[in-house]
């Protein structure tokens, strides 16, 4: 019996790696306007020339080596956009995989979490192989993978690899650092510690030597950007213009069309100061979800005793809480920031699937909407939008208010076992 579900569980996850094939590979749009560029870094390095040194890069270095990946399969821009779509199909792929473990540690039926990740995917479009950001989605969900099996070395590892290819995953340290503070020994904490920095310091090391400034300007260079268009300030800014508050108007920028506006310059200034307390409120919030598991005296005693030293794999509800808070902390880092491109949707399209609890469809159907509004937007209408168009602009609003909805239903939504978890039988068993 055991074997012929694993082996039905095995077609039935092949059927989807398949239909993938079709979608990323027949239906998808490839190329796109970033494309060009992902292009010309490669052909650069495919020249000799060495990043951050003899020419700017605006990217971590593992996403330079996803750029330049296919430029050795590549005759031209058109082949290295086909090439591309081939290699973020293999991390769609990879994916599945993924969201098929931790659906089964969560139990949530794979089949529906499967199904909620190919719609996902489905409903953000093109742009799943116009640009780059399914990768550090599938590292994060890697890592969030390896975490709930216990494996938290590795955890820490693969989140390293994620945040030396896009800068966001680094949100999901202070997660892993607080539950691991809660129910691990000191020393185990050190140790995953040790091994982020250690990671991060050899990814790195080379880009440090060879070109510094132009390294460390890669991870700063976010930050001198005005107020982008989609973000939740100016989609504030627009609403307020049309009800005729303030005054504010599209604008091309260097890097993408922003917001001109009396307080454009100074929400732009001070963003960084919503987007830390946003933060920090999360994580308090997690500090007090996984404490009021053991918040009664002798279940927090006999919880200790029972504790194994080595912290084993993380029953449903602590995985459930994990992955909620993961999501809601990258969901607050989208919506709070100055810079709101379309792509950084993709982030949160793996990892939805995996949400469990009382309010999981409303999750689900409220992202899917959230993908469909951002792909309406952004590549549809977007210089629609930028004219001022009421539609369009009242799309955007839409899609930001839900994003905000999103983490509230995130950090409310009680997970279906927690109630179980709550009392001594759960912890006998958890130290079986």
């Amino acid at each position: 019996m055991f074997n012929f579900a694993r082996r039905k569980w095995v077609l039935v996850t092949l059927a989807f790696c398949l239909l993938h094939m079709v979608i990323y590979l027949l239906i998808f749009s490839h190329g796109g306007s970033d494309m060009g560029l992902y292009y010309d870094y490669a052909t650069h390095m495919g020249n000799g020339l060495v990043p951050y040194r003899d020419f700017t890069v605006e990217y971590p270095p593992i996403a330079l080596a996803l750029f330049y990946l296919p430029y050795v399969l590549a005759q031209d821009i058109s082949s290295y956009s086909n090439v591309f779509a081939d290699e973020m199909m293999l991390f769609g792929i990879a994916g599945i995989w993924l969201v098929l473990g931790l659906a089964r540690q969560l139990r949530i039926s794979p089949l529906i979490a499967l199904s909620c990740y190919t719609l996902a995917v489905v409903a953000i479009g093109d742009i799943a192989v116009q640009r780059f950001d399914l990768v550090p989605a599938v590292i994060t969900l890697a890592a969030l993978y390896a975490f709930c099996r216990g494996k938290y070395e590795v955890a820490w590892l693969v989140l390293a690899i994620g945040v030396m290819t896009k800068l966001y995953p680094v949100v999901l340290a202070p997660i892993f650092l607080i539950y691991q503070w809660r129910r691990c020994n000191r020393r185990r904490i050190w140790q995953s510690l040790a091994v982020f920095v250690l990671t991060l310091m050899l990814i790195a090391a080379p880009a440090l030597v060879l070109g510094k400034g132009g390294f460390i300007s890669s991870f700063t260079v976010q930050s001198d950007r005005a107020l982008q268009l989609e973000s939740l300030y100016a989609s504030l800014l627009l609403l307020l213009n049309s009800l005729g508050i303030v005054d504010a108007v599209a604008v091309r920028g260097e890097m993408s069309f922003d917001v001109s506006s009396p307080l454009a310059a100074p929400l732009a200034k001070y963003a960084f100061l919503v987007v830390g307390a946003a933060l920090l409120a999360i994580y308090m919030l997690f500090i007090r979800r996984i404490s009021r598991k053991f918040e009664k005296p002798i279940i927090r005693r006999i919880s200790r005793k029972l504790e194994k030293p080595t912290c084993a794999m993380l029953d449903a509800a602590d995985s459930a809480s994990v992955i909620h808070y993961a999501i809601a902390v990258i969901t607050v880092f989208i919506i709070t920031n100055k810079v709101f491109s379309p792509q950084f949707v993709l982030w949160l399209c793996p990892l939805i699937p995996l949400v469990s609890g009382r309010w999981h469809k409303v999750v689900w159907v409220v992202f899917l909407l959230v993908a469909c509004l951002t792909w309406y937007v952004y590549p549809l209408n977007y210089f629609v939008l930028a004219d001022g168009q009421q539609v369009v602009m009242n799309a955007l609003i839409l899609r930001n208010v839900l994003l905000i909805l999103l983490v509230v239903l995130l950090v409310l939504n009680p997970s279906r076992t927690q109630t179980a978890s709550d009392g001594l039988p759960e912890l006998a068993v958890a130290a079986d």
